[in-house]
């Protein structure tokens, strides 16, 4: 009974050895590590030929052949799509290919967005409950988190040089962007993890797995805003200043310097 349900479920546990495989094996400095990343890319692929059924079962269940929705069809194709780009970064980073990598991981960026604002638009057209009751706190809490972070980013720069940012017009544009980005990131988060619980708890379909890539792509957003936020600040400000400061001036045939 045992040997018959592994013989059957046979595809599905090689995919699973080669996708979590290449997941642990990130920043590991393994003996063999390619060659054992390699193997099992190839056992994956000579195991999908022989069970062809089984890879239709996985692409049936992203993308909806027997509906009418184009807007089904196309978002279960990009949300699996995805996927592929996000498994294959991760294999491409074992196998040292790092510049590739980085152009695949942005590439799944790029579906994950794509994919998502198709399974919204989905709900919304759907006239969702949950969705409903979220779009009056959405339009009305994304102009007041800019409020917000726009009177505190003002408050933080007066107190660091004693100048109102309102005088540069570039660096306060530069500025309060920075500082509403960060909170929007920071934000963002718990709030694609409710998503998340909800529409896995609803469907098992394809909404399902491109929750999980919003989950994943905020959840890096996050780090990436805590990580380099001085940086991200500090580079708005020699943009701005580098754009709108200078220390010299010129009078017709004239130039005025003030070196500093």
């Amino acid at each position: 009974m045992i040997l018959e349900r592994i013989k059957r479920n046979c595809f599905y546990i090689i995919l699973s050895t080669f996708l979590f495989s290449n997941t642990f094996l990130i920043g590991q400095y393994l003996p063999f590590k390619k060659t054992f990343s390699l193997a099992l890319l190839f056992i994956t692929i000579i195991s999908a030929f022989f069970n062809k059924e089984n890879v239709k079962v996985i692409v049936r269940y992203f993308i909806y052949l027997n509906n009418d929705r184009t807007v089904k069809k196309i978002s279960g194709g990009v949300s699996l799509f995805s996927w592929v780009l996000f498994f294959l970064s991760l294999f491409l980073l074992n196998m040292d290919f790092l510049w590739l990598a980085r152009w695949f991981f942005l590439l799944f960026i790029i579906t994950v967005i794509v994919s998502s604002t198709f399974v919204f638009y989905d709900l919304w057209y759907g006239n969702d409950v949950i969705l409903n009751k979220f779009k009056p706190l959405f339009f009305s809490g994304i102009p007041m988190l800019y409020f917000v972070t726009n009177a505190y980013a003002a408050s933080c720069f007066l107190q660091f040089s004693n100048m109102d940012i309102s005088d540069s017009p570039l660096l306060e544009l530069g500025w309060k962007s920075a500082f509403f980005a960060i909170c929007f990131f920071v934000i963002l988060q718990p709030i694609s993890y409710c998503f998340f619980l909800y529409v896995s708890n609803k469907f098992k379909d394809h909404k399902a797995m491109s929750s999980v890539g919003v989950l994943l792509f905020s959840s890096l957003l996050l780090l990436s805003a805590l990580h380099w936020a001085d940086n991200f600040i500090v580079f708005s400000l020699d943009w701005a200043t580098s754009n709108e400061w200078h220390t010299n001036a010129k009078c017709g045939s004239l130039n005025i310097s003030n070196s500093t």
